[in-house]
């Protein structure tokens, strides 16, 4: 398949005025298919799914995810274990683990594969399961089962509330499910997420607070939600 082509050979191949063919070029372009070149156009690249279901999030708090991926591969050493679950802040995360190698990473979302599959340093343990698009992630009893039959120095969990005094939550049981499997078979948990999560709504537990050992969050804390986190029993990380 051609990735470029230019006005020319166009016209020559579909016999189209010269004219016509820049008037459709440029009705392409409009389309966000192509992009109009000196003298002809190219295709533009596709997105990944991961791209395409990630970029929406990725606009949300984006600067502050960026922060908090870089504070929690802070707890990383090379020769490592490490089990991942799915979101934008862990994709994050993942992506910052390339100067941590080698690793082991245990997973069951698109997103840590697509981000460090062609690693030749990192080892990917892939779930399996019953796929969600939504999250671009596996659940379900195969999934795990399958986190179940190994076990990781650390975890890294993101979430979609975090309460003070009780725990991290998800909006739906089957993350829930796969969180707690990850905490369940981890030396360490890190819990991963940005300020707009403290108080957020999120009605299954995925851990207890007395069970995490790490809170991973930015520095856009309010002062009393802070105060409350810091007498809790895990380490508090502000990025």
């Amino acid at each position: 398949m051609r990735c470029s082509v230019d006005v020319v050979t166009l016209v020559e191949e579909l016999g189209a005025s010269e004219s016509t063919i820049r008037r459709d070029l440029c009705q392409l372009e409009d389309q966000n298919l192509l992009s109009r070149t000196f003298g002809g156009a190219k295709l533009r690249p596709i997105p990944s799914l991961v791209a395409q279901n990630f970029q929406d999030k990725m606009q949300q708090m984006s600067a502050e995810k960026e922060r908090i991926a870089l504070k929690a591969i802070e707890l990383v050493k090379p020769g490592m274990t490490l089990a991942l679950d799915s979101g934008s802040t862990v994709w994050r995360v993942a992506a910052a683990l390339r100067s941590k190698v080698p690793l082991t990473i245990i997973t069951c979302t698109l997103s840590v594969v697509e981000e460090l599959g062609t690693e030749p340093d990192i080892s990917i343990v892939f779930t399996g399961g019953k796929f969600r698009i939504g999250n671009l992630d596996f659940i379900g009893a195969n999934t795990v089962a399958t986190f179940s039959r190994f076990h990781a120095d650390l975890a890294f969990i993101g979430i979609d509330s975090f309460l003070p005094g009780k725990g991290a939550f998800s909006v739906d049981s089957d993350s829930a499910e796969i969180g707690q499997a990850l905490a369940n078979n981890s030396d360490k948990c890190a819990v991963v997420a940005d300020h707009s999560k403290f108080n957020a709504k999120g009605c299954f537990q995925i851990i207890r607070n007395t069970e995490i050992d790490y809170l991973i969050t930015d520095n856009g804390l309010e002062l009393e939600v802070r105060e409350k986190v810091t007498s809790e029993p895990y380490e508090l990380i502000l990025a």
